[in-house]
């Protein structure tokens, strides 16, 4: 007898078990990260390269700093620092597109963003809020400008990757568990996440 399959497979459905009971109670596994944790996770992250979704202003621009990171009640604020390559911006002028070459810019601006998340589509969704611009550049800055507008109080989606399901064999069957996200909350310390079981079994193939 394989007496590690056994009690791997005893483990399996001790945990099962109170998953199951959670799931039928409707009730959630709840995960909670500290913000020290969270704010890690966004530093080794960066820089972060971010789409120009304008027919206006052509290039590419990333995140590279987030600084004095703070979080409140589904609420993030923080002072970033942004970089532009190879931007253009473009005009039309009797029917004809011109490009004026900008080149290269750095502007920092602070963001207060609010978050919400939806569990149907696994998206969370942000909402920055741009003040106190600044461009290292005073002759960019109505270009930096045009870049705040691409971002400010506009809601940005972010989709949430699904969490790899737990598997195991049982002998004539497997068990699997899959886990849904049904809430992501911010509070001043932490960040909630609400887990939802789902378990389901099915035969070998003979």
């Amino acid at each position: 007898m394989n007496y590690k399959a056994f009690f791997t497979s005893l483990l399996f459905l001790l945990v099962t078990g109170t998953l199951s009971f959670a799931a039928t109670d409707k009730q959630s596994i709840t995960m909670t990260l500290p913000n020290s944790v969270v704010k890690e996770a966004i530093a080794k992250s960066l820089p972060l390269n971010f789409p120009i979704n304008s027919e206006a202003l052509l290039g590419s621009i990333a995140i590279d700093k987030i600084e004095n990171l703070q979080f409140k009640a589904n609420t993030l604020s923080g002072h970033v620092t942004l970089t532009g390559h190879k931007l253009n911006i473009v005009t039309s002028i009797a029917g004809h597109d011109l490009r004026m070459k900008i080149g290269s810019l750095t502007m920092s601006f602070q963001c207060d963003a609010t978050t919400r998340f939806d569990s149907a589509s696994q998206t969370l969704f942000i909402k920055p809020v741009i003040t106190n611009l600044q461009s290292t550049d005073e002759s960019k800055t109505s270009v930096a400008s045009t870049i705040a507008l691409l971002f400010n109080n506009r809601e940005f989606p972010l989709q949430i990757e699904k969490l790899k399901p737990i598997v195991a064999d049982m002998g004539n069957k497997f068990l699997t568990i899959s886990m849904n996200i049904t809430t992501i909350k911010l509070h001043p310390d932490s960040l909630l996440l609400s887990l939802r079981p789902i378990i389901e079994s099915s035969p070998k193939k003979k």
